[in-house]
């Protein structure tokens, strides 16, 4: 319900609409009925014809009259059993549409450029482990040398623990307020997150650079997601009805 609302107020406030002729033919949709049909495209005729077995029959389109003698009955199956109205269930068609109208124009809206670092690290299993590779770093070792060496992240350590290119929200906070902070050639201390005990290396840091194409997919794809989070948690949404506020079911009294 929450979601619901959410996505209702955010889509008026940005234009987005649904009229009932879309809602309508969304539900024709879902039935498999179709008003203008596609007009089917000729096969060629070839000369030689090869028999490969027995002809599978075109399915019959759905004519109209089907279509609205299955929707009578979807409706009324629908009342008598979850008590939904036909108009209740056309608004809950209505949100379905606002929803996917939204995740577009929330995914056309994700910045294609941020300001991103290029990191190399040298992740270890303790912190011991960490001290005694950043004084090897302090005294001059190669900084991707000593990934290959000593790294336990299998998937970057035999390419000297190269991250690439990455901007914030990509990775644990702590491991990122270290990168963004760094100087370009600095070598940072030890920064401890849920993975471990890292040391990093920031070869490039950029205010405007393009993203990942497959990153930039990502952040597309869970755009509508990520506002929901957020919006839920905001201070303007409030809970009349909370698990510890719910009253108590009253006990039946014996007559």
């Amino acid at each position: 319900m929450i979601d619901e609302e959410l996505i209702r107020q955010k889509a008026a406030e940005e234009g987005i609409t649904v009229t009932p002729q879309e809602v309508q033919l969304q539900i024709e949709r879902a039935f498999g009925y179709e008003r203008n049909p596609p007009t089917p495209t000729p096969t060629p005729i070839t000369a030689t014809l090869t028999i490969t077995g027995t002809p599978t029959p075109t399915p019959t389109r759905m004519t109209e009259k089907e279509f609205k003698q299955a929707y009578k009955e979807f409706i009324t199956s629908l009342q008598k059993q979850v008590g939904i109205s036909e108009q209740e269930y056309r608004d809950i068609v209505a949100v379905i549409l606002l929803r996917e109208k939204l995740r577009q124009v929330l995914a056309d809206k994700v910045p294609t450029t941020a300001e991103q670092v290029h990191v190399r690290h040298i992740l270890l299993d303790s912190e011991e482990e960490a001290k005694e590779v950043l004084e090897k770093l302090k005294a001059g070792a190669d900084f991707a040398e000593l990934a290959k060496e000593y790294s336990k992240d299998e998937a970057t350590k035999d390419n000297g623990g190269d991250l690439g290119w990455f901007p914030r929200g990509k990775w644990e906070k702590t491991f990122e307020d270290v990168a963004f902070s760094l100087e370009v050639g600095r070598i940072s201390g030890i920064i401890k997150t849920s993975m471990g005990y890292h040391i990093i290396k920031v070869e490039g840091h950029e205010m405007n650079r393009e993203l990942d194409p497959a990153y930039l997919a990502e952040r597309r794809a869970s755009a509508l997601e990520d506002w929901l989070a957020k919006a839920r948690n905001s201070d303007k949404v409030k809970r009349f009805w909370t698990p510890d506020k719910v009253p108590p079911e009253e006990t039946p009294q014996v007559k």
